[in-house]
């Protein structure tokens, strides 16, 4: 698995989520990106290629890996 990241603003690669989501903690990294997005310590806009929030790819990537 590569270590493409999932959330630029807080460098959260694919791989480090996978293995969370492995051990089931999964949630951990995702309330914490949450909790930086909503007191406003995300950069998305300027880091993420995509210019958008990563949330969803949080939850795009997990049902991915769950059809796996």
């Amino acid at each position: 698995m590569d270590k493409k990241l999932l959330c630029y603003c807080f460098n959260i690669s694919e791989h480090a989520y996978f293995e969370a989501l492995k051990q089931n903690k999964a949630h951990i990294l995702k309330e914490f990106v949450v909790f930086q997005t909503k007191h406003n310590y995300c950069h998305c806009k300027n880091l993420n290629p995509s210019k958008q929030c990563c949330l969803k790819d949080f939850k795009a990537f997990k049902k991915i890996e769950q059809k796996d």
